[in-house]
């Protein structure tokens, strides 16, 4: 729970330490402008979205999600927290972090983003690593106790 309310925290922190030096745009839509014109449908999924997510973090057992899982979650959460408690209290996210995209002919709009965006994104990268790993580690498992119940088989 600390790791989510610190995602938060610093999201706010850091856009209020570097007011002077990045301009802000407003964002009432979802990644990309995406349902601007429909803040509340956003907020709504945001909402449950957040919920699910603590839900997760919070009400599974240690033994059934590893600590990378755990942590990747975890930042994930903080960040779509983070843009929650803004939406819900200012109507808007606030982005603050530009993505040049000058001269780059792939890009027609402007692309800017905020801290709890990378926090998002690196959750759900760690994650999904993590998760993958796991399985991955099963699998092998599996597959070794397998060979070793055949070998014990075969033995006359």
């Amino acid at each position: 729970m600390l790791n989510i309310f610190s995602c938060v925290l610093i999201e706010q922190v850091a856009r209020i330490l570097l007011s002077d030096f990045v301009s802000f745009t407003y964002n009432t839509g979802a990644a990309f402008s995406i349902l601007s014109s429909s803040p509340g449908i956003i907020l709504f999924f945001s909402g449950i979205s957040c919920g699910i997510l603590i839900c997760v973090c919070l009400f599974t057992p240690g033994k059934k999600i590893n600590f990378l899982t755990r942590l990747g979650l975890s930042i994930m959460t903080g960040g779509a927290l983070s843009n929650f408690l803004e939406r819900f209290f200012l109507g808007h996210v606030i982005d603050w972090i530009p993505l040049p995209t000058s001269g780059a002919p792939v890009f027609f709009f402007e692309i800017n983003f905020n801290l709890a965006d990378v926090e998002i994104s690196l959750g759900a990268l760690i994650a999904f690593l993590a998760i993958w790993q796991s399985a991955s580690d099963r699998q092998s498992a599996s597959d070794r106790q397998s060979a070793s119940d055949m070998s014990k088989t075969e033995e006359p």
